[in-house]
């Protein structure tokens, strides 16, 4: 059996490596070798152009690559495009990828039964530059605009960072990743104390800057690219840390835990301080069964975290780790 692949925090963050945005993706698929030639050279420029010589190996890339879309041969040896795209629409990770069928029929029922099963658009053979061009790029400036908007429906108004619905989403494609690869990740379950105390000592208004504060320190400390963070709720916060052993997210959480005690918070001429109570664990998500497996694990999270409260606050419990 492969080894668990869960790393200490410290191994990974000397590991980690400045990134820079890459270029959005292009899957060309196609039989014709001189095709696939002329589509790589014209995109190449602009995108990042993989391509696939079957259906079959294009489904595979599909699955393994973040393709931002697909230019599809409809005739091919083997599966055939319709086959390809039905089969596209069956994966989560692959039925929300834009494909543009490239054909030299000029079927109206070819047409037809390509945008029903769900083709954005067509490419007629033999084709041109500029309409490559055209096309592709249209696509993918809508596919740029669909992200902006759904971002900002995954993002918490006043901090920020994530909101549930981000974590939601997050945590389905984390778990389902790790579950294929036998890693692990650690989650921190985060709550301010006496926050309600703090509002009735300052008032609302400086209650949401104390969360702004908060929120900011804690995307600031949890730093690594792969790590996310999300406002849960009105003053709880979670910390999602992947290929992140117990032991790395104890020290991350008493890390946050220490600093944001000696952060001032600054309310115009007034200054305040809180604290935070914070419950940890980790999990191997290799239970097939999510729902069950995730709900025990955060339930066993939810009751770290109030531990910590009944210890006097200003502290982390972990829950204790697999096996043990």
């Amino acid at each position: 059996m492969e080894a668990q692949k869960c790393y200490n925090r410290n191994e990974m963050e000397i590991a980690g490596m400045c990134e820079t945005a890459p270029k959005q993706c292009v899957l060309a698929i196609d039989d014709t070798p001189t095709q696939l030639v002329a589509l790589t050279r014209i995109l190449s420029p602009l995108y990042d152009v993989k391509i696939a010589k079957t259906g079959e190996m294009g489904l595979k890339l599909a699955e393994e690559q973040d393709v931002d879309i697909i230019l599809l041969d409809l005739v091919m040896g083997g599966i055939s495009g319709f086959d390809v795209l039905a089969s596209l629409k069956k994966s989560d990770r692959t039925r929300n990828i834009p494909v543009i069928f490239i054909t030299g029929s000029g079927s109206i029922e070819d047409e037809e039964k390509g945008l029903a099963l769900g083709a954005v658009d067509y490419i007629r053979k033999p084709f041109s530059d500029a309409v490559v061009n055209l096309r592709v790029g249209i696509q993918l400036r809508l596919i740029k605009q669909m992200k902006i908007i759904e971002n900002f429906s995954l993002t918490d108004g006043l901090t920020g960072i994530g909101n549930r619905r981000s974590f939601d989403n997050t945590l389905k494609s984390t778990w389902s990743s790790l579950a294929r690869t036998n890693g692990c990740f650690s989650m921190m379950l985060l709550d301010i104390d006496h926050f309600k105390q703090f509002n009735d000592n300052y008032g609302h208004l400086n209650g949401d800057v104390c969360l702004k504060v908060f929120a900011g320190i804690l995307q600031e400390t949890v730093g690594r690219g792969s790590d996310s963070v999300f406002r849960w709720g009105g003053e709880e916060f979670v910390a999602l840390l992947p290929n992140t052993a117990l032991q790395g997210a104890l020290l991350l959480a008493e890390r946050f835990r220490e600093k944001i005690a000696r952060t001032p918070i600054r309310l115009g001429t007034e200054t305040a301080s809180i604290t935070v109570s914070i419950g940890a664990g980790s999990i191997s998500p290799s239970n097939p069964s999510f729902e069950k497996a995730y709900n025990e694990f955060y339930t066993n999270l939810d009751k770290a975290l109030y531990t910590a409260k009944a210890k006097g606050r200003n502290r982390v419990e972990a829950i204790p780790a697999e096996g043990k």
